[in-house]
């Protein structure tokens, strides 16, 4: 027998490199069996999906759940199963010396798998700045934790900004670098310092000592330590990182995301891999929304639906070293499913510089299927749901 049957959607998986109208069955934890026309009769529940996106479980790469712990963390199943999303990542909320309530307290709870990059600083980002002198590191202590739980714990994190960038500059990344690499896993660093508008920048730096396989995260960002220069043209650090296999990822956030940065960046081929949110409970409830409207965003810049759709499910299970494993939907893998519908209309998107953008296409989440367990949308962010504001 089979526990779900999901009937008739339009199945886009880009591991697979699939897309068609295809039944998926579902027995406890794993899909079983993707066939067109698989019979009704031979299921417990059938879920008719006609007209709608049946996708591999999306990930979101750039997150802070640390809820309750981190003041301004958003609940991991609110962004997670009940948002379309079945893994988030913590991007840097803890630090060696705070990362102790993911496993005791946040984990246990949440039914949305939750991966994390711990911060290269003790504290993470509980106390801000957090960095700003040698001592705010324990190079040895993160390298032990990370090793200690690595099934949890898949990168490190550095945000490349605040009063260290003057006090410590470059050395900053090299330990960062450091931890990651004693610990095999990869790092993220955060460009685009909002608190500075006329000062010391690393990001060329930065780039240069990163890795195939490290993440630049808030690659569109529009404040100072972006990868435009003044004369229009991009930074050659960030051709270079792209070169190298430096994954490019987007992370909205509530200050680091511009339209001017982004439309400027394609055209002069730098092409993200990753598309996440960054998303917190301010941001959730001005900047961000969710995952779904961050993909909407994509495809008001031009990118395809499989494009936003690999930025979402493969690219980032590749960067979590998990390819194969998270963003698949196939036999004999878990089943971890997001299931969105396209809405057409005159949709108006806004970054977080103030410039607003127009779109035709709105995603919004359905049902979201974790481990083989179903959940279905809350309300959503905003006062009306989950769709976009609407041009008037």
């Amino acid at each position: 027998m089979i526990d779900i049957l999901l009937k008739s959607g339009e199945l886009i998986d880009p591991y697979s490199n699939l897309r068609g109208q295809l039944d998926v069955a579902i027995r406890g934890d794993k899909v079983v069996e993707i066939a067109p026309d698989i019979l009704p009769t031979e299921a417990t529940k059938v879920i008719n999906l006609q007209g709608k996106l049946v996708l591999p479980g999306l990930i979101d790469l750039h997150t802070h759940i640390y809820e309750g712990i981190y003041q301004n963390a958003v609940n991991p199943d609110l962004v997670g199963v009940s948002s379309g999303v079945t893994t988030v990542v913590d991007g840097g909320s803890s630090g060696c010396d705070t990362f102790g309530g993911f496993p005791l307290h946040i984990i246990p709870k949440a039914a949305t798998r939750i991966l994390c990059f711990l911060h290269i600083t003790r504290t993470g980002i509980m106390i801000q700045p957090e960095l700003s002198r040698r001592s705010d590191i324990n190079l040895e202590k993160t390298v032990k934790l990370i090793g200690n739980h690595e099934d949890l714990i898949k990168g490190v994190k550095l945000r490349a900004i605040g009063p260290a960038v003057p006090t410590m500059g470059i050395e900053m990344m090299h330990l960062a670098k450091q931890a990651a690499r004693e610990a095999s896993v990869p790092l993220m660093v955060h460009i685009g310092d909002p608190g500075v508008t006329n000062g010391t920048t690393i990001t060329g730096e930065v780039l240069n000592l990163m890795d195939p396989g490290d993440i630049v995260t808030h690659l569109f960002t529009g404040n100072t330590g972006h990868i435009m220069k003044t004369d229009g043209a991009a930074i050659p650090e960030i051709y270079e990182a792209q070169n190298r296999g430096v994954f490019l990822d987007t992370a909205f956030g509530r200050f680091n995301f511009s339209f001017d940065i982004a439309r400027r960046s394609l055209d002069k081929g730098i092409l993200p891999h990753i598309i996440s949110t960054d998303i917190t409970k301010p941001g959730r409830q001005n900047t961000v929304f969710s995952m779904v409207e961050m993909l909407s965003r994509f495809l008001a810049l031009g990118f395809s639906l499989e494009d936003v759709i690999r930025m979402a499910t493969l690219n980032p299970s590749k960067a979590l070293g998990m390819e194969g494993t998270l963003g698949v939907l196939a036999e004999g893998r878990v089943a971890d499913i997001t299931v969105l519908e396209e809405i057409s209309g005159d949709w108006v998107f806004r970054d977080t510089c103030g410039e607003v953008l127009t779109g035709t296409k709105a995603l919004t989440p359905v049902t979201t299927i974790k481990d083989g367990k179903i959940f279905t949308p809350e309300w959503g962010p905003r006062p009306w749901g989950w769709l976009p504001e609407l041009l008037k």
